[in-house]
């Protein structure tokens, strides 16, 4: 697949926006055949040549389950801030526990009311547990604006309730969502 990062710009540069992006492995294994605890994931990611000389990608994966500390397990590239600051702030002491996930096993993708309780839940966890200069802040409000969507897909048209204002409208995914609903 080929994505397409947002550009930040400034007066005379400008700069690819970091993607967040999930990778899932639906079905289940047998438990022996996973007994080892280091099953391989190959995943490549790469920048057209003419643009190499300017970046090149770091990728930093982190254990789905947020929940336990050890949650980065990875980081592969150079010594970049945003690699740096995701670091060191996933893995302070004093970050909460983020009581969302993971989700039950009973959370159905397709039913409206699951992901209004996901919702419910994310935003009260964003608005009473989270420090709001910290990168779980901006991944929680970036979580909290994909299951608000999700429940309820017509939005900002059709009824939907209010969400606390503590939540801004912001981050990639609710802007674009935003400017397409208004196409």
């Amino acid at each position: 697949s080929t994505i397409y990062p947002g550009i930040h710009y400034t007066d005379s540069h400008a700069s690819l926006q970091p993607m967040c992006l999930t990778v899932c492995f639906p079905g289940t294994f047998p438990r022996q055949i996973l007994e080892r605890s280091d099953i391989p994931v190959r995943i490549s990611v790469s920048i057209d040549e003419e643009y190499g000389t300017f970046t090149t990608p770091v990728i930093e994966v982190a254990s789905l389950d947020l929940r336990h500390r050890s949650g980065l397990l990875h980081c592969s590239g150079g010594s970049d801030d945003v690699s740096s600051n995701l670091s060191s702030d996933m893995s302070n002491v004093g970050e909460p526990t983020i009581s969302f996930l993971p989700l039950p096993p009973s959370f159905d993708y397709v039913n409206r009311a699951d992901w209004e309780t996901v919702a419910q839940r994310i935003q009260e966890w964003v608005t009473t547990e989270v420090d709001t200069e910290s990168s779980l802040w901006t991944w929680g409000r970036d979580a909290f604006w994909l299951a608000f969507v999700a429940a309820y897909p017509s939005f900002p048209m059709g009824k939907w309730p209010m969400w606390d204002p503590h939540i801004p409208l912001e981050g990639s995914f609710i802007e674009e969502w935003l400017q397409r609903s208004n196409d």
